[in-house]
């Protein structure tokens, strides 16, 4: 308020001296928030600690009081909130359609195979790495980790070790580290979307949307799990959502492949399908237009209608920026 006061002041005194008393003159205003975690808390950057009517309160008071000391008629207001008000208007649903199996806690014969193919100086890191483990010596044991990754890394780079020797020692590390107790880490759901071209605020300012499952609701979730896209961005990912959490709770999926498991995000708007464009070449999805309109045959004063406009598809995209005729042959195959 003290921000809004100061700003009309110098409004006021700017169209003040150049005469402007007139009713016609507009004062534009923004900045309405969008309580995107539910907390109606100052404390968050996702918050607001206002309603709609205390917001309007004062900035209506606020005009006035400024508009009375100096003697100016009071103007017309007009508001410029794009975001707060079409943030309710659209829901992306995308579906998760496959997850990183459950971790296990024994190793497999193919992983004991690579990893005794390891040089003399690997395997005195994993040898030390399973006598702390034994030990229960968890600092330790975390730290002959790091250094035995570090060691396969640079050997992979000198092309010493191959990629499958990289992924044992990951699984390796990852089993004795639930045997002495650690907690599973969060596990990878895949979904049919680009996090660039529906999601981009996520990815470039880090912004929090709500996201949940809208099926099995009378399920318990019990799963920790992340989001990873289908581009081969490394960042096509969602990994931090709504509470602080760095994970979101899910459902196990379908283990027949008759149905789908779909997730919905809310309080994007417009914004973030205008933001992403067709980066990627990946498309867009498909948009379900639902309208109200009223009329002497609508049960309870309303009827719903809707319409479906199908999504862009890769071969598409791909000849909207040019892309070779043989490429756009393969996006077909694609699509």
């Amino acid at each position: 308020r003290p921000g809004l006061g100061a700003l009309l002041r110098h409004r006021r005194q700017l169209l003040h001296r150049g005469g402007a008393r007139r009713r016609a003159s507009r004062c534009c205003l923004g900045c309405l928030g969008i309580d995107y975690d539910g907390t109606h808390s100052a404390q968050t950057d996702m918050s607001v600690a206002y309603s709609l009517e205390e917001y309007v309160a004062a900035v209506v008071a606020g005009v006035g009081r400024v508009c009375d000391r100096k003697g100016v008629q009071h103007p017309v207001i007009c508001s410029e909130s794009g975001r707060a008000v079409v943030s309710h208007h659209s829901v992306l649903i995308f579906e998760a359609f496959s997850a990183t199996a459950p971790a296990s806690n024994m190793m497999d014969p193919a992983t004991a195979y690579l990893l005794d193919e390891l040089t003399d100086d690997c395997r005195s890191d994993y040898r030390n790495l399973m006598v702390s483990a034994v030990r229960g010596d968890f600092d330790t044991y975390g730290l002959y980790a790091d250094q035995l990754k570090r060691h396969c890394a640079e050997q992979f780079k000198e092309g010493v070790l191959g990629l499958e020797h990289l992924a044992a020692v990951d699984g390796l590390c990852e089993i004795v580290a639930r045997g002495m107790g650690a907690a599973e880490g969060p596990r990878r759901y895949h979904i049919n979307l680009s996090v660039f071209t529906s999601l981009p605020d996520m990815w470039a300012i880090e912004q929090l949307f709500p996201i949940i499952p809208i099926q099995r609701l009378q399920e318990r979730p019990a799963v920790d799990g992340v989001l990873s896209d289908l581009t081969c961005d490394s960042d096509g990912k969602v990994d931090q959502f709504i509470g602080g959490r760095s994970s979101l709770p899910l459902h196990e999926l379908p283990t027949h492949g008759t149905r789908g498991y779909y997730l919905g995000m809310f309080l994007g708007g417009a914004y973030q399908e205008a933001l992403g464009g067709l980066h990627n070449l990946f498309g867009g999805p498909s948009v379900v237009r639902v309208s109200q309109s009223d009329g002497p045959h609508c049960e309870r004063g309303f009827m719903v209608w809707s319409r479906e406009d199908k999504s862009i598809s890769c071969s598409k995209s791909s000849h909207g920026v040019q892309v070779e005729v043989w490429f756009g042959q393969v996006l077909q195959v694609w699509d």
